[in-house]
């Protein structure tokens, strides 16, 4: 059966062989640390959920003052919860650094629309927060290590997710604080708010992200792109002081938005095409390497390399001398049932859960299971 479970930045593919005593030890200790880092990253979401949730109902009654200042609370509440132990996570990098972008954004000149530029802007932020958390940090922190993974595969997929994460924060700001019409090179770009806002936010995001591409391994590689970033960085910075550098607000606009988006794609200084984005590995992968039978009444665990995002699965399977059902078990909880007669294809169940092992669990008959497919986020 085909089984296809999408995880974001997850490596390896999952065996069937049986964990030594150091393997299991090993797993224990990773998922001790998963559920505390999972539960340090989900108590901030809490914060943010539930300040995005009263926010959107306070901006949907034309309350914008009020729905600012619920979410800029709830930010300051997920920034105070964060303690030393987990300094270096994304999610707090991500919390932080919303606050500096938000005083900044505060401290600019914006016009009559400031308040509900800023919500938007915040909103739309929070939902990165989010998205941080859930695909970065659940499957990549590590408490013990201070940091992220030692196994050098790993390193290289975080690497490849942070570097994206750099981009991320400038293509929200983009995305969030511009508009355009038309197509292509004749497209015209207009900012969201007031131009100033638009310009301190492509100030501080895009100094950030050639401060995140300095930290990466992948740094040599993208050094011309840092030296770019940090030029662009200064030249917003410079006009938004002098307004001498182009002829007006929206001449600077295009400029400006135009540089941006250039590197975001891949400079011509600096390594030509393709971008700043590394491939990453296939995201569907074998979960098992040769077939087994799930006898009636027995429980058979796949163990998976690693913790993994998973989508779905795809299960390929055939009842041995009659039909055969059983459950699939993800940290404890049914997500599906497999009915499996003397012959048939594959079978499709939706995972959509974090973990490091799937359990199938027999309730009639004896299953052949000879393939599982698992597609990651």
């Amino acid at each position: 059966m085909k089984n296809t479970v999408m995880i974001l930045g997850l490596i390896g593919i999952m065996a069937t062989s049986p964990l030594t005593t150091s393997s299991q030890a090993f797993a224990a200790d990773r998922s001790q640390e998963y559920d505390s880092v999972s539960s340090f990253c989900r108590d901030r979401l809490v914060v943010i959920k539930k300040a995005y949730r009263l926010a959107t109902i306070e901006s949907q009654a034309g309350n914008h003052d009020r729905s600012l200042a619920v979410l800029e609370s709830g930010l300051r509440e997920a920034d105070s919860r964060i303690t030393p132990r987990y300094a270096n996570t994304l999610t707090s990098k991500a919390i932080k650094r919303g606050l500096v972008l938000l005083e900044n954004l505060k401290s600019t000149e914006g016009g009559r629309n400031k308040v509900r530029t800023l919500n938007n802007f915040l909103m739309n932020y929070f939902l990165f927060i989010e998205h941080v958390s859930n695909k970065l940090d659940i499957p990549y922190f590590s408490v013990n290590n201070n940091g992220f993974g030692k196994i050098s595969e790993v390193n290289t997929q975080f690497e490849t997710l942070f570097v994206n994460f750099a981009q991320a924060q400038v293509k929200m700001i983009l995305s969030t604080m511009t508009m355009r019409e038309g197509y292509g090179h004749e497209a015209t770009i207009y900012p969201v708010g007031a131009p100033n806002l638009l310009f301190k936010a492509l100030e501080v995001t895009t100094l950030a992200m050639a401060n995140d591409l300095r930290d990466s391994i992948f740094a040599t590689r993208h050094a011309c792109t840092i030296q770019s970033l940090e030029s662009l960085s200064s030249e917003i910075g410079d006009y938004i002081e002098t307004k001498d550098a182009y002829a007006d607000d929206f001449v600077a606009v295009q400029e400006f938005v135009g540089q941006t988006e250039r590197l975001l794609g891949g400079s011509r200084y600096c390594g030509g095409r393709g971008g700043l984005e590394v491939r990453e590995e296939s995201r569907t992968q074998d979960a098992i390497k040769d077939s087994f039978s799930l006898l009636n009444g027995t429980t058979q665990q796949v163990r998976l390399n690693g913790g993994k995002q998973i989508k779905n699965i795809i299960i390929s399977a055939e009842g041995i001398r009659g039909p055969a059902v059983f459950d699939v078990v993800v940290n404890g909880e049914v997500k599906g049932t497999v009915y499996v007669p003397d012959r048939d294809p594959s079978y499709f169940v939706t995972i959509k859960d974090y973990t490091n092992s799937i359990e199938l669990v027999s309730r009639t008959g004896t299953a052949l299971i000879s393939r599982i497919l698992v597609v990651t986020e």
